[in-house]
């Protein structure tokens, strides 16, 4: 297995090319993560015939700009609107993958990627199958007394993609987590599961 950059929509793209892939497969960092990280959680689909492609998300890794902090009083909008470019570029991405490699396209995404996932499956791409690990289809909870601007946000909470089910069009979905996840309670996977 070789790995290489390259890029494609613009975006520089982390690879883990092995000796005959069989499949694609696009990764979906989470918040404060990176393309080096997510590779790094998916050893095995390589070594099982998988090419892996991850690029950073919006403001994160060597993207320009800082990923959204804790402290800031927009904290919760600003991830979102970090998702949604994120989406946005996903499926540029994945549209040029599958012309360059010619190969059937799998999804997976941790924490905030996998919350792109469901975002990418809610408005119609259809990969073969999708991973969703630590993470829900459904935002986050606001804090008390915060007020969204960002009406595309807004439209997150109003229509979570996770209560589009039926937009997902039957891919398989696997969902991974755990119970000591503080950011995503076990009960918001379990909601996601049961929409």
């Amino acid at each position: 297995m070789r790995q290489e950059r390259l890029t494609l929509e613009g975006l520089t793209l982390l690879a883990q090319v092995p000796e005959n892939p069989r499949a694609l497969l696009l990764a979906l960092h989470g918040l404060q993560g990176s393309k080096e990280h997510i590779l790094s959680l998916l050893p095995g689909y390589a070594q099982r015939g998988f090419l892996l492609l991850a690029f950073d998300a919006p403001r994160h890794g060597e993207r320009e700009g800082k990923p959204p902090s804790a402290k800031s009083p927009s904290y919760v909008e600003e991830v979102y609107q970090v998702a949604l470019g994120f989406k946005e570029e996903a499926l540029k991405v994945a549209e040029a993958a599958q012309k360059r490699f010619g190969l059937p396209l799998f999804l997976a995404g941790g924490s905030l990627g996998a919350f792109v996932v469901h975002l990418l499956l809610s408005e119609g791409l259809r990969p073969k199958a999708a991973l969703a690990f630590i993470g829900s289809g459904f935002p986050m909870k606001l804090p008390q007394g915060q007020r969204l601007r960002d009406p595309r946000v807004e439209a997150l909470y109003q229509a979570p993609p996770a209560t589009q089910g039926e937009a997902y069009g039957g891919v398989p979905l696997l969902h991974l987590h755990g119970t000591k996840d503080l950011i995503v309670p076990l009960e918001r996977m379990e909601k996601t599961v049961e929409a």
